[in-house]
């Protein structure tokens, strides 16, 4: 089995530095291959390029702090495992796990440079590419509020006769 690198339509992205400058984030598709080479399984998400976390104070930290109202913590940012990332779907790390297919993609769709814009990138790619209708994607849901079975729901009541 394969695992391709990280790419969009023109660039490789390997590490941090190949990365457009500013960005927090990227929305991807992994695609997964079987022997005939078409796609069987499709999956689109997003991933922050860092991650931030609350990290407290030691006790010697924490005796050097002299006002009571001060934060008793600092945040820290670092980069997150984005160039070995495989998804956060658990029938695609299945998969890969036990090595179930030939080869796969992972192609960034685009960059987002603030929370929000990256959470609008990957829903618009999401609605795009009609996630949860289609039977090539393990997407079961946009946002926790539109599930698959929604879907399927209100294509049954689009074919009643009134």
């Amino acid at each position: 089995m394969i695992i391709g690198t990280w790419n969009d339509t023109e660039n490789i992205y390997v590490s941090q530095e190949d990365l457009p400058v500013g960005a927090i984030g990227f929305v991807y598709e992994i695609r997964i291959y079987d022997e005939s080479k078409s796609v069987k399984y499709a999956y689109i998400g997003k991933k922050n390029v860092t991650s931030t976390r609350k990290r407290k104070f030691g006790k010697k930290e924490a005796a050097l702090v002299t006002d009571k109202r001060k934060k008793l913590y600092e945040m820290v940012t670092k980069p997150s495992d984005w160039s070995t990332y495989c998804s956060s779907n658990k029938t695609i790390k299945d998969i890969i796990k036990n090595q179930d297919c030939r080869f796969v993609g992972r192609e960034i769709l685009g960059f987002a440079y603030t929370k929000k814009h990256l959470t609008y990138l990957e829903i618009e790619h999401m609605f795009k590419s009609n996630v949860l209708s289609h039977y090539a994607y393990l997407n079961d849901n946009i946002l926790g509020k539109f599930f698959d079975r929604d879907v399927e729901a209100w294509e049954r009541v689009e074919h009643l006769p009134f």
